[in-house]
């Protein structure tokens, strides 16, 4: 009872200290989620939702790394770390009714708050990490993402699919249960693009970015604006490709071991191997593998560093106003990156925090979810009045159960997503930051402009 009682505070420090390292911008966050996780009660729902989203987090953050336009005008770096208490409270009413936080007063995580926003600020469509990989929006569809309501349609024109998406921060309850019904029809089915040029739901639709010299993400900037720039693309190439095949094999073996469960649990794997002894010789052939390339992958992160570390050595010899703004604004893009992945830590150690009381009372959670009692919290007087605002509640309500069961059957997914983007990237966002920022002399340039 003392382990179990001394277990939260305990991991909630090491929580503030690992985000004290990762980034400072995000403790008050951190912070934040911490002290409301030692009030709420234990929630399966809430361990889930909040892995869920530290996936989401951990996901953002690499694809601001690799795949959000940079340029000498883009403002996204700096609208991500300028987010603040007043910006999140219009997005609280609909996170309060769509999701796990309903069950809580509307009570609401705040890095699950600055998540939502943060994928306003960068997606006209946000990515739907619910749903099935290779799917796609059809024409017409409706959903609800972050608790907005979006309606997708599709015209078709001579020079290809046109995509026009219809955004509600209010949306009736015809509305919502219209988009709920079609959300939970598709939540467990497998899907593929009919389309090749319709959004992926999983990818969300990123925003354009403005700029004469636009670059697709972090590296490309680099590679362009650097002296050392292709010995940077070179190693970090290199780097990528053993990378693939690191992250490939880890799925391999991980689905090895998910049909040695199933053999031993009387049911048919998926895999060509039939039998135990045939998936530990396979394991064991893989595992001897993936050894070597991790080894290599170690070296080739070296020479990568290697080169990261001269960036700061070229001091004086960029002076194109616009390279220098471009400079500056990756600056920028690190510091929100180190705070989304700051985010993702936070979320996934309150999570494990929590897990251990949250399995204990799970069963009776169930019962309570399945059967809710109305609430007369305050979480309705955001609705106007408690009769709209429970009638909003019971809306939602297939789609808690729906989503509860999917992040159930995606845990592993969703760690592994966490795990591969903090060990792959923390390292390279914080070399590139301190290396930019000595370059171009950061507070100088700050003064200047």
């Amino acid at each position: 009872m003392f382990q179990k009682k001394i277990m939260l505070p305990v991991t909630l420090l090491l929580l503030f200290i690992v985000t004290q390292l990762l980034s400072g911008c995000a403790v008050m966050r951190g912070a934040a989620e911490g002290g409301m996780a030692m009030m709420e009660e234990p929630s399966m729902e809430l361990v889930l939702d909040r892995l869920n989203t530290a996936a989401a987090a951990a996901d953002i953050a690499h694809t601001c790394f690799n795949e959000v336009a940079v340029s000498d005008e883009v403002t996204w770096p700096k609208d991500l770390d300028n987010i603040q208490k007043k910006d999140i409270k219009p997005i609280l009413n609909a996170l309060a009714a769509d999701g796990a936080y309903a069950a809580h007063g509307g009570i609401i995580s705040p890095i699950k708050a600055h998540i939502a926003l943060a994928q306003n600020v960068l997606y006209e469509i946000p990515p739907d990490l619910y749903a099935p990989a290779g799917s796609c929006y059809e024409n017409g569809e409706e959903t609800i993402i972050n608790g907005i309501y979006y309606k997708i349609n599709i015209e078709q024109t001579p020079d290809g699919p046109q995509i026009k998406i219809t955004k509600k921060d209010n949306p009736s309850l015809d509305e919502i249960k219209r988009a709920i019904d079609q959300y939970v029809k598709n939540i467990f089915k497998p899907g593929k693009c009919k389309n090749k040029a319709s959004i992926l739901k999983r990818k969300g639709k990123l925003k354009p970015q403005p700029g004469s010299n636009v670059y697709p993400g972090i590296m490309a900037a680099l590679y362009d604006i650097l002296p050392n720039g292709q010995e940077i693309k070179s190693a970090y190439e290199e780097y990528d490709a053993v990378n693939q095949k690191v992250m490939a094999l880890s799925d391999e073996i991980s689905m090895l071991n998910k049909d040695k469960r199933k053999i031993k649990s009387k049911k048919e794997p998926e895999g060509p191997y039939k039998t135990i002894a045939d998936i530990d010789e396979q394991l064991k052939i893989k595992k001897e593998e993936l050894k070597s390339l991790k080894e290599e992958l170690a070296e080739k992160k070296n020479i990568l560093t290697t080169e990261l570390d001269k960036i700061s050595e070229h001091k004086g010899e960029i002076t194109d106003p616009g390279q220098l703004k471009v400079l500056e604004n990756i600056v920028e893009a690190c510091k929100s990156i180190e705070g989304l992945l700051s985010d993702s830590v936070v979320l996934t150690t309150v999570a494990i925090a929590k897990l251990p009381t949250s399995i204990m009372g799970l069963m009776n959670e169930i019962q309570q979810l399945t059967n809710p009692k109305p609430q007369s919290s305050g979480l309705f007087s955001a609705f106007g009045n408690p009769a709209t605002g429970q009638a909003i509640q019971m809306a939602y309500l297939p789609l808690r159960l729906a989503r509860l069961r999917y992040n159930a059957g995606n845990v592993a997914d969703n760690i592994k997503t966490i795990m591969d983007v903090l060990k792959n990237d923390i390292s390279l966002l914080a070399t590139i930051h301190s290396e930019v920022s000595e370059l171009i002399d950061i507070e100088t340039a700050r003064e200047q402009s």
